[in-house]
């Protein structure tokens, strides 16, 4: 059995700019993996094909994978403008909730038959990775790899939350009786702008809540 990685160059994450503007808040991440060219490494060749993906979670709630293939006469087109790019995956879940930390660190096998499509004579893969959730500072994928296809057996490619069926169901009743985790992350945000603002309003001033003309009004003080 062949194990071995395929050579490929994983790229920097980068944050999607909203109006021109690179925005923290934006839930989302992508990653472009091109495919070196032997002969000349500056540039970048087809893969013939990729028939399994692993990587270990951080904190990324949704995965959705995008493919550019090489267009040939035999390739079907989708629309006069086909630039090659095809829906591999689309919002694949890693996190049975994003504000949890299930799965939120798991390692995952993707393969073939869950792709929509063949990954053969790839240029480059494209990974959207999204976390909704303003409970985590940062999110990604680590030890990104790819492989062809093996005929070798495998652990079950998915984690066991995914898995099981009863998971969930058990889960929600752990938690009977504890408010949702979206009301309650919702409330928290708008509490914390409610003290933001409470913040940039204060004063120095002295309140002088018992003082008239600089003088303390007896009607105003308490005797124990």
């Amino acid at each position: 059995m062949n194990d071995k990685p395929l050579s490929c160059n994983v790229k920097a994450a980068i944050i999607p700019t909203v109006d021109g503007r690179i925005s923290a808040q934006t839930g989302c991440k992508i990653i472009d993996i091109t495919f070196p060219n032997v002969s000349n490494p500056e540039a970048t060749d087809e893969c013939q094909e990729v028939g399994e993906i692993r990587f270990q979670n951080y904190y990324v709630a949704f995965f959705t994978l995008k493919a550019k293939i090489k267009l040939t006469e035999q390739t079907p087109r989708e629309g006069p403008n086909d630039q090659g790019w095809r829906m591999v995956m689309r919002r694949f879940q890693l996190m049975p909730d994003p504000h949890a930390e299930t799965g939120a660190q798991d390692c995952f096998v993707i393969t073939r038959q869950q792709f929509t499509c063949d990954l053969s004579q790839l240029i480059s893969l494209r990974l959207i990775l999204q976390q909704p959730s303003p409970l985590w500072k940062d999110f990604g994928v680590e030890e990104l790899k790819l492989f062809k296809t093996t005929g070798a057996p495998r652990a079950p490619p998915l984690p066991s939350w995914f898995m099981e069926e009863g998971k969930s169901k058990t889960g929600k009743k752990e938690l009977e009786g504890v408010p949702d985790i979206n009301s309650l992350s919702t409330s928290l945000q708008q509490l914390w702008a409610l003290a933001e603002e409470v913040a940039a309003n204060q004063t120095d001033e002295s309140l002088g809540r018992y003082e008239v003309d600089g003088c303390y009004d007896i009607n105003l003080l308490a005797y124990s």
